[in-house]
């Protein structure tokens, strides 16, 4: 399943070298050998951050493995908030447009571990969104647009959320990060009877930050509970907020 990592700082600030190093090896074969078959996580990387004293959202997508290309220089980004996503896919096709973050508009950003049930998505109003959804082959760009198309209709993210959810077949897991310039929520939810090893989130606090990944980067690193919701309502304020609802499914 795809690697995701979220470095989340109180202050301006620089992701650990060591924390990347082993969230990066945790996407290459020589960690995966002993618990995957199906390898090696090289269809593309994707990255995301806010600059400092900035209100634009950078982002940034390459075809080429994490492994392979200058991963160290993401330590060099001094930033609030920090995302990384590196794909992996037996059947998906390997283009540079289905490398996360996958965005639709301008409202909200995707990063997705796990697979959903293509046939699965329900018919949406906005009739550009339905659109986009029969005419794309990645089920995180469907996942989106679906929530998107929920979001019209429901008071908050999270009735969105729980809507989309519960109108998807999720194979293994619907986990992601969805986000943007101001906001950032951790769908925690996996199919309870497939193997939950590549298909969980973690969380845990180091000093002055907080880290949210799909590799437990220490002993530290608790599971979020399935059917969680975690919100962050301002990702570029200097105080650590994070709200935790459980999703009603």
């Amino acid at each position: 399943m795809c690697r995701m990592l979220i470095h989340y700082s109180l202050q301006p600030n620089n992701i650990p070298i060591e924390v990347l190093k082993k969230f990066i090896q945790s996407c290459h074969w020589n960690y995966l050998k002993k618990y995957d078959i199906f390898g090696h996580h090289g269809v593309g990387w994707g990255f995301a951050y806010i600059p400092i004293d900035s209100k634009k959202l950078i982002i940034r997508r390459t075809l080429h493995p994490i492994y392979n290309c200058k991963w160290q220089d993401l330590a060099k980004i001094k930033t609030r908030f920090l995302l990384i996503h590196a794909r992996k896919t037996l059947f998906g096709k390997k283009t540079l447009a289905n490398v996360h973050p996958i965005c639709v508009g301008d409202s909200f950003c995707l990063a997705h571990n796990g697979t959903i049930k293509m046939s699965s998505f329900p018919v949406l109003n906005d009739n550009n969104l339905q659109y986009i959804q029969n005419n794309s082959d990645l089920d995180t760009r469907r996942y989106l647009c679906t929530i998107l198309d929920h979001l019209k209709s429901q008071n908050s993210i999270k009735n969105a959320i729980e809507l989309t959810l519960k109108n998807i077949h999720v194979n293994s897991a619907a986990n992601a990060f969805l986000f943007n310039l101001n906001e950032c929520h951790i769908i925690k939810y996996q199919n309870d009877s497939f193997n939950g090893r590549h298909t969980t989130v973690f969380i845990e606090k180091i000093l002055n930050r907080i880290l949210i990944s799909t590799t437990p980067l220490s002993s530290k690193a608790l599971e979020i509970p399935n059917g969680s919701l975690l919100s962050i309502p301002n990702i570029q304020s200097n105080k650590f907020k994070i709200q935790i609802n459980k999703l009603n499914l």
